[in-house]
């Protein structure tokens, strides 16, 4: 979280251009991409810009260019008779009470926009950074899902104060960073032109106690607000600090506002090249001690990793990595509501920004788990991951999915490799992605035997960048 400056130099960077080239052969798979939505057939985006340092202020100008083709698959339109102002885009399997902006497609044409992207202002100031930006931000030690802020959306625009460098006491080093932003609709939710916006206020901080740099412990606090015509988002500022009750569990408890309140740690062991790390996050408040105490459950989501490598011979390593991902309701939903992760009965939108969700690439009522082995060397790497991901599943039991129910899941291998030749990095991965009950499409072959909706998808992705020239 520290802003990366320790020095006052001035002058211009320009940053190589960077591209990401996405390709799906069936239906979208997009995880982690930012700004870009990789929808069925060819996804582009481009980045470029500079880097302009003047003392102690830096600027990054660094937007994306996006582009879609957006091709034609199978989708499940909303239905309209439910709520009349959503989008027929909208996501059918949420409607009110929880609601989230998470559309299946994102309309039926091709998609061309520019994103502000990676571009910020900061400012340094003895220990601490503050500043403008609207590039991503992440939380936690997550690899693949972050659970409260990742870079599956695009970075949404936002004023920030954090700690230049982490600050050392006595108790310990602290990290710090805290931001005000703004969070936009995307085109396809509703078709009310007073609610296209929502506010956000954030602090996440972060520990390594007296005599153990490799541990780190950290929490993070982010709070969502509708945010009207006449709001004004400064009036949000000190949005984490306030509770919004607690909207499920108390229907008739309305604030405008819906959090997500995390804790995370990352220990390190370099002698043995190992590292583990979690993240746990609850979506709803506690009513009292004693309900955290009799359901520390309630509303939960967690990440499980670990990390581990071993140099090999000729100056080659072999690195293992394994996450494991959980979003579904938690057991508590048999004595009490328990919303979907990510949706929101206060703040329709949910928390997602643009259309995508604002955390764990795998959305909202769903789990993964991820198993990966690569092998690094000086200028290139090779390896192969399996990963497994339940979509959506909170949803699965309501009335919104007909019978017969069966879950909606994906088993992915996949290949990657990257090298550099003459400044220029390329990274190359290839996922064949087998998905079964496709929305939760299935029917009976005979007595106590089902068959689904079962789709093939490959999806190649190429990202080449260059290195920072400066001037």
């Amino acid at each position: 979280m520290a802003a990366d400056d320790s020095s006052h130099e001035r002058g211009i960077a320009i940053l190589g251009p960077e591209a990401h080239i996405v390709h799906n052969s069936g239906i979208p798979y997009s995880l982690n991409d930012g700004p870009m939505w990789a929808g069925r057939g060819w996804n582009e985006d481009l980045t470029a810009g500079l880097v302009v340092r003047d003392g102690s202020v830096k600027l990054i100008i660094a937007p994306t260019f996006v582009t879609e083709a957006n091709e034609a698959f199978q989708v499940i339109q909303y239905n309209q008779n439910l709520v009349p102002q959503r989008s027929e885009w909208a996501n059918p399997f949420h409607p009110l009470p929880e609601s989230i902006d998470l559309p299946l497609r994102f309309g039926d044409q091709p998609i061309h926009h520019l994103d502000p992207g990676q571009t910020s202002l900061t400012v340094n100031e003895r220990n601490v950074a503050f500043g403008l930006g609207s590039e991503n931000l992440w939380w936690g030690p997550g690899i693949r899902n972050a659970i409260t802020l990742s870079n599956n959306a695009a970075g949404f625009a936002h004023a920030f104060v954090q700690t230049r460098q982490p600050a050392r006491t006595r108790f310990g080093t602290f990290d710090a960073q805290w931001v005000l932003g703004q969070l936009s609709e995307s085109g396809f939710f509703d078709l009310d032109p007073h609610d296209d916006t929502r506010a956000v206020n954030g602090l996440a901080l972060a520990w390594n106690p007296p005599g153990d740099s490799d541990l780190t412990v950290g929490a993070a606090r982010l709070v969502i607000a509708n945010l009207g015509q006449d709001s004004f988002v400064g009036a949000h500022v000190f949005d984490f600090l306030r509770p919004v009750g607690h909207p499920f569990t108390d229907t008739t408890n309305v604030s405008g506002r819906d959090q997500i309140t995390s804790l995370f740690g990352r220990w390190v062991f370099p002698s043995a090249g190992f590292e583990a790390y979690v993240e746990w996050a609850r979506f709803e408040e506690p009513v009292s001690l004693r309900d955290l105490l009799e359901y520390p459950e309630h509303s939960e989501g967690y990440t499980l990793g670990v990390q581990w490598a071993r140099a090999l011979s000729s100056g080659r390593t072999f690195q293992l990595q394994g996450e494991a991902s959980y979003l579904e309701p938690d057991p508590s939903l048999r004595l009490r509501p328990v919303a979907t992760t990510y949706t929101s009965r206060d703040v329709p939108q949910g928390f997602t920004q643009a259309g995508q969700s604002l955390g764990a690439a795998i959305g909202p009522g769903s789990s993964s788990q991820w198993l990966a082995g690569d092998v690094f060397a000086h200028s290139w790497r090779l390896g192969a991951y399996l990963s497994r991901i339940r979509w959506d599943n909170g949803v699965l039991f309501e009335p919104i999915v007909p019978f017969y129910k069966r879950q909606d899941v994906s088993l992915i291998a996949g290949l990657r490799g990257s090298f550099t030749w003459r400044g220029v990095s390329a990274l190359i991965d290839f996922a064949h992605t087998g998905r079964f009950n496709y929305l939760y499409q299935s029917y009976i072959l005979g007595p106590n035997r089902f068959g689904g909706i079962d789709l093939i998808n490959n999806t190649l992705s190429l990202t080449l960048s260059t290195a920072v020239s400066r001037r």
